[in-house]
């Protein structure tokens, strides 16, 4: 596939299974080139914690100290409770890496999504059904999304760290 978005076809692929959901998501894994920005309801579906998931995510991090991931969920328990691999690279990553959680109408959405650079799309339009769509190579349809991350983003607090207090 060549690095310039300018030659690559755009591509549109039903997803009509749970499982091409989780799919899809390590298929954009392998084409983000500076970012990743992250909108689920609490990560539970995308194997955040899985061995093979961290090392992606820590190849494409160790990429550049530009690249960022963009986080967004509803509720933060499963990260916390399930994921210490993902917490272990939120330690390595702190300025590369951040965790919101939704608050006011951003935690009433019902979808979810994940974005490649603003050039890939992974969308399923309600959480709770398998069907959605894989957008490849199309910056004009990938652009809403964006602006729908960046105002769910603005209704977001930092709900995840990777320092623990106590008394």
């Amino acid at each position: 596939m060549s690095d310039s978005a300018a030659e690559a076809v755009p591509a549109r692929i039903l997803l009509q299974t749970r499982s091409d959901y989780p799919e899809a998501f390590e298929r954009l894994l392998g084409l983000a080139r500076r970012e990743l920005r992250i909108f689920d309801p609490d990560l539970s579906e995308l194997e955040m914690s899985s061995e093979s998931r961290v090392e992606t995510l820590t190849r494409f991090l160790r990429g550049s100290r530009t690249h960022r991931i963009y986080i967004a969920l509803h509720d933060v328990g499963h990260v916390t409770k399930h994921c210490p691999r993902l917490i272990a690279l939120l330690a390595s990553y702190t300025s590369a890496i951040l965790i919101f959680q939704t608050h006011g109408d951003a935690a009433k959405v019902q979808d979810c999504f994940v974005l490649a650079d603003g050039d890939h799309l992974v969308r399923r339009p309600v959480r709770t059904q398998p069907r959605g769509v894989l957008v490849l190579n199309d910056p004009k349809e990938c652009q809403p999304m964006r602006e729908r991350f960046d105002e769910i983003w603005e209704s977001s607090l930092p709900g995840v760290s990777a320092i623990t207090t106590g008394l």
